[in-house]
């Protein structure tokens, strides 16, 4: 084998080798962190960003974007153009096929060997427009990542919040349905000794159907919350960690009937008030929404490629240099290039990418109408949640308790009727239930007054 040949060969096996070696040492990717069965909202919250795929598409996104960038900034590449001409095959004259290398001064044709070597030189600024348009676009990929995680937090709050409040509504049903039980265990003595007739017990055990039923809706609508909310985290109930034992913050008795979800979760809604009034609110979601930056961001990228399109009007050159042998002759010689706009000149491009910039620039000013109208709105939400919590004060609800407690004691005397125990079962039930949708509420409304600011207020 000649010793150009082994070599080239020897650097094959070798590239194979690397390219082998690469595959095998390429770590895979990590697998995404389980989800602990007691969950937290921190926790949830840190899951989120580890978790959820819409986020790993915006980061993929991001990369691409950086790809790009790098790509931009890249110079044309040179060119080098090997040529083999006028090589005869055929001739009349004696001994003069076949010809590579030799001259025959009476052949029609002599072989011509060409190397040439090109350069593009761009004109106009085209290269530093390319980077900073490409600069833009990763600031545009990197903020759509802040908005997406936005979007999302606030997706997996709602769906934290529903569960907290399908939790403490089942709470409630089984404590109201659990003390129904004790008013039938003491009527049931009070038949049997004769104080009171069997009917009475018919009646109460009819009447704690409408308690029971309340317990079977609030566990379904806490298993219906965390199944959304594992939706929010891309998890499925198989994602879920076992828990090896039940932290003390779940040790109330409700949480026997929370036991066949996928999640328990773990904590309670917030009564903090925002301290920040509507105009600094504004203020605040104009510097720092995400969706805000996006569209500044590709105004800016408009812009620039604005200036590419004007720039592309310049004339690149394309300057090449030629070493050529023809018969036994070496010659050397320059080639040089220059487009001429017949058909096109670049105006059009250009105002295409006006056009462009005209619709990023419509779309920014939308989204700051959009952000001002968001803050108003969740700003408004806030107010009527926090009247609607202050209805329904401690004192208040113990007034209501209270009355229960008396309704059921004179019931148990013979002073008040079966409806009346009821009617104060329902109320009671009725009142709570109220206190914490008014809680949700006003914790969504925070919630919605953040993603719409665009970071937390609390």
């Amino acid at each position: 084998m000649r010793p150009a040949a082994l070599r080239l060969s020897q650097f094959a096996l070798f590239v194979l080798a690397l390219s082998a070696y690469g595959q095998q040492t390429s770590s895979p990717p990590l697998p995404a962190p389980g989800i602990p069965r007691y969950l937290s909202l921190f926790e949830a919250e840190q899951l989120l960003a580890q978790r959820n795929l819409l986020l790993s598409a915006s980061r993929s996104q991001l990369a691409a974007s950086e790809a790009a960038r790098r790509i931009a900034g890249f110079k044309p590449n040179p060119q080098l153009q090997l040529g083999m001409e006028q090589v005869p095959f055929q001739s009349p004259v004696p001994d003069s096929v076949p010809r590579f290398f030799a001259t025959n001064g009476n052949a029609g044709a002599n072989p011509v060997y060409t190397a040439q070597f090109s350069k593009l030189f761009e004109r106009g600024g085209k290269r530093e427009m390319r980077m900073r348009q490409a600069d833009a676009q990763v600031g545009v990929a990197s903020a759509q990542i802040d908005d997406t995680l936005r979007n999302q937090r606030f997706a997996l709050r709602q769906a934290f919040g529903n569960a907290l409040l399908a939790r403490d509504n089942l709470r409630i049903a089984a404590e109201i349905d659990a003390q129904y039980a004790k008013t039938e265990d003491l009527t049931s003595v009070r038949v049997k000794a004769g104080d009171l007739p069997g009917i009475e017990l018919y009646r109460l055990q009819a009447g704690r159907l409408q308690f029971q039923q309340a317990v079977i809706d609030a566990q379904s609508a806490y298993e219906q919350a965390t199944r959304d909310l594992l939706n929010v985290l891309s998890g499925r109930s198989e994602d879920v960690l076992p828990a090896p034992a039940r932290p003390v913050s779940t040790t109330e008795p409700v949480s026997d009937l929370l036991e066949s979800a996928p999640l328990i979760v773990v904590g309670d809604f917030s009564d903090a008030p925002v301290s920040d009034g509507l105009n600094q609110l504004k203020n605040v979601a104009r510097a720092e929404r995400p969706d805000l930056k996006v569209a500044r961001d590709n105004l800016q990228a408009a812009e620039y490629g604005v200036r590419l399109a004007q720039a592309q009007r310049s004339r690149d050159i394309n300057v090449a240099t030629e070493y050529q042998r023809v018969g036994d002759d070496d010659t050397l010689g320059i080639v040089t290039q220059i487009p001429l706009f017949l058909y096109n000149n670049g105006k059009v491009g250009v105002q295409q990418a006006q056009a462009t910039r005209a619709v990023a620039e419509a779309q920014l000013h939308q989204l700051e109408v959009q952000a001002d109208t968001d803050v108003e709105k969740a700003y408004q939400s806030y107010l009527a949640a926090r009247r609607s919590v202050s209805l329904y004060s401690g004192e208040n609800l113990k007034q209501i308790q209270k009355v229960r407690d008396i309704v059921d004691f004179s019931y148990q005397h013979g002073a008040a009727t079966l409806l009346e125990l009821l009617d104060a079962e329902r109320t009671v039930r009725q009142a709570t239930a109220a206190y914490n949708q008014a809680r949700a509420n006003y914790q969504l409304s925070i919630w919605q007054l953040d993603s719409a600011v665009g970071r937390d207020l609390q």
